[in-house]
């Protein structure tokens, strides 16, 4: 077996690879077998494919040839708290999210953020510091029937594997039953040197072949070989969603995401936002072959000119409309997919996406890379996959659901600095030195900074848009860049995991007033049947099995603040640094878990329904 790999690989140019290893030949031999086995058709095709990849980038071949884009189906919502379709959209993705699976794609370090650990165990927010996995779990738990476990699926890596599953081991799976929960590690793919292409030698180790990630469209192919998505179905369920590590605010959107996919029958629908043009974000494009077939699928952001400029806009290219916004809108990476044709497709495919190689040329002649290149995929490619077959998916099948932002109720002098980050898309991805420069440049930053601030943008908002009296923001600039600090109000998927509900959890909404400098944080089945006026620091929970109804509610006592912390400053913890500010008083949580002692926490345990006629502190 090894001799014939051997011999397969020389065959494909690789001879290199045996020459510098040395005698270390068993060790090199041993890791070739593995990247043989975990690429599908084995390490000699993936070298064979690579070089045709490279061949097409080198010459400059355009993906997207024969092709005209067209605005894609689309269903718009905008942000309202009271949006009637929106409404209807959510209860029909609640019903429907008994028949769900969940995917999770977390395999990455938070390197580039500033961080050491895995970004999943970060605090989406420090002011109930509830981890991003942990708000996951709890959308989950809030969403699903007790009596019908939706199954999560977590796609980890070889360094995110080991900590992911101590982090859910620490914290008992977050309330979610652990046969519910499913990790799957995903495994890297060999490095190539040149366009010929060489494997590329490990300068660390000369009997190693350096690997590099293969890109998150592996969760497609781990679904396959893990016969988790068959087993999904087979159990009865009818859709899989689809969402990323850091966007805090994904299942703000899903839901009703999943009523349109239902109501509208598509087998695949991607959550989306107005798009700038010349953002470094993906297009979602209606493309439209001369051969006749058509597909929707997402365009990143380094084609969307050309292609234009190609097709259909050839002096303008890549421009805002008249609204402000590109015609197509920007993607969010968050997919749903009807699960039977999912399966059936995974079932021709083996799971196996498109893929394309983006070298990095060191100058104009694309003969010499900067640094090794690899084989990358997508999750969001999945359509290019039934174009592949021949099968492209009948017209109306596809859609997009585009959720609007807050722009329009921020127009007053009153509520601080334009914020560059929309309220239902606000993922980490920038350490803060570069988002600084990203947000004097007028581009959504992408940082922890800002992720955490649209979390409390998005709760008071939409708790303005009810019709409550909720403070306007103070100008911040953490990190260096301004942004509006709102009220710090964290609403928890177990009081309130739909926007539609909020009418029913506060029954006066012109009767709730939070002050500009408070920090609300609800947790668990609490209804506000009067009054709530808090103008401090109020942590209200109700534990599982508990449902209390609240006559009033008034706080004076001190605001929790925060204190700008120089990123820089290593005697700061990571998670401090990395968003530019720490909570200077009170501490509302430790290691992750509330303080329950504190004055300003008021907490109910005892089992069954309670009648509070008032909560003053």
């Amino acid at each position: 077996m090894a001799q014939d790999l051997r011999a397969a690989l020389e065959d494909e140019g690789q001879t290199h690879l045996f020459d510098s290893a040395g005698d270390a030949q068993d060790d090199l031999m041993e890791q070739l077998q593995t990247l043989n086995a975990n690429y599908p058709g084995g390490l000699p095709a993936y070298v064979r494919r690579a070089r045709d990849l490279l061949e097409k980038s080198k010459r400059g071949d355009n993906p997207f040839e024969g092709y005209t884009p067209k605005i894609p189906e689309c269903v718009t919502f905008p942000f309202e708290a009271l949006h009637k379709e929106r409404a209807e959209a959510e209860a029909a993705g609640r019903a429907a999210f008994a028949q769900c699976a969940c995917v999770l794609v977390a395999g990455g370090l938070g390197e580039r953020l500033g961080y050491s650990g895995i970004k999943v165990e970060l605090p989406s927010e420090i002011t109930s510091g509830t981890s991003f996995l942990g708000l996951y779990c709890q959308y989950i738990a809030a969403l699903q029937d007790p009596a019908s476990p939706v199954p999560l699926a977590i796609m980890t890596s070889d360094d995110t594997h080991d900590k992911t599953l101590e982090l859910l081991e620490r914290e008992d799976y977050f309330g979610l039953d652990r046969d519910q929960v499913h990790l799957m590690k995903q495994e890297k793919v060999a490095c190539l040197a040149d366009n010929e292409p060489k494997l590329a030698i490990d300068p660390k180790d000369p009997a190693r072949v350096l690997t590099k990630p293969h890109g998150h469209g592996d969760v497609h192919l781990l679904l396959y070989q893990t016969g988790l998505a068959q087993d999904w179905l087979d159990a009865g369920r009818e859709w899989v969603l689809f969402f990323q590590d850091t966007n805090p605010l994904s299942f703000r959107t899903m839901p009703a995401t999943l009523g349109v996919s239902v109501m509208s029958g598509y087998q695949v629908n991607s959550v989306a936002i107005p798009r700038k043009a010349k953002a470094a974000a993906g297009a979602l494009m209606r493309l439209c072959h001369q051969d006749g077939h058509e597909i929707t699928v997402n365009v990143e952001y380094n084609y969307i000119d050309s292609l234009l400029r190609a097709t259909v806009s050839p002096d303008e290219g890549d421009v805002n409309g008249d609204d402000g916004y590109s015609a197509f809108p920007g993607n969010m990476n968050q997919l749903i997919f009807a699960l039977e044709p999912y399966v059936k497709t995974l079932e021709k495919t083996g799971g196996v996406i498109p893929e394309f190689v983006n070298p990095k040329y060191a100058d104009e002649t694309r003969t010499v890379f900067k640094s090794p290149t690899r084989l990358e995929c997508m999750m969001q490619d999945y359509p290019l996959t039934l174009r592949d077959l021949g099968e492209p998916p009948a017209p109306g099948s596809i859609g997009v659901t585009v959720f609007q932002d807050a722009g329009a109720m921020e127009n007053d002098a009153l509520n601080g600095p334009p914020s560059l980050t929309h309220r239902l898309y606000a993922p980490a991805k920038n350490n803060l030195h570069d988002a600084a420069q990203k947000a004097g440049k007028g581009i959504p930053d992408a940082s922890c900074t800002s992720t955490e601030l649209a979390i409390y943008a998005c709760n008071a908002l939409m708790l303005r848009d009810l019709g409550c009296e909720i403070g306007a923001p103070a100008s911040a600039a953490y990190g260096g860049f301004a942004q509006p600090e709102w009220p710090h109000i964290v609403l928890l998927p177990s009081f309130c995991p739909l926007f539609s509900e909020l009418p029913a959890r506060f029954e006066q909404p012109d009767q709730v007033k939070v002050s500009s400098r408070s920090t609300l944080v609800i947790s668990g089945d609490i209804t506000f049947a009067g009054p709530v006026d808090v103008d401090g620091t109020l942590v209200l929970t109700a534990a599982p099995g508990v449902k209390v109804r609240v006559g009033a509610v008034k706080v004076r006592n001190e605001p929790a603040t925060f204190a700008a912390v120089d990123p820089d400053d290593e005697a700061e913890l990571e998670v401090y640094r990395i968003r530019g500010f720490k909570l200077e008083r009170p501490v509302l949580y430790d290691g992750g878990h509330p303080v329950e002692d504190a004055d300003f926490v008021v907490r109910y345990e005892d089992p069954g329904e309670h009648e509070v006629d008032r909560i003053e502190l």
